[in-house]
């Protein structure tokens, strides 16, 4: 099992009953699962079809999952952006600058946060912004 978060905390999967596939499997309005390394460039048309895409991060050590994720972003893609993997609540609000609209943690990881330390994580005002309004 899996637990969706998002600036609401913990949330139903609102694609749950979405298809999820791989780039060589994808169908138009299905939801798009990337690996860390998938090529943008040559996924261009898929990307532009998605419902969702889901971008997979096997380790929360691994960061081209946010690399990726800009890339996708700033393509033009306006679509639901997922990560999906071991993330941890220091790494939450990195994910949503980077563009993710949510996360999906593994049991294991929900189960070590809990819902209150993620619903915890301040989001407006960087650091830089607030240095500098002071």
């Amino acid at each position: 099992m899996t637990q969706i978060v998002s600036k609401d905390g913990f949330v139903a999967d609102p694609f749950a009953g979405v298809v999820r596939r791989s780039p060589d499997d994808h169908r138009p309005g299905a939801a798009l699962r990337l690996g860390p390394d998938a090529d943008i460039a040559a996924l261009a048309p898929l990307i532009e079809t998605a419902s969702l895409i889901e971008i997979r991060f096997d380790s929360f050590a691994d960061g081209r999952g946010f690399s990726l994720a800009g890339l996708i972003r700033r393509s033009g893609f306006s679509g639901h952006l997922r990560a999906c993997g071991p993330l941890l609540v220091d790494q939450f609000r990195a994910a949503l600058r980077a563009g993710f609209d949510d996360i999906e943690l593994p049991d294991e990881i929900a189960n070590r946060q809990p819902e209150s330390q993620w619903r915890a994580v301040p989001f407006s005002g960087g650091y830089r912004e607030r240095v500098f309004s002071a």
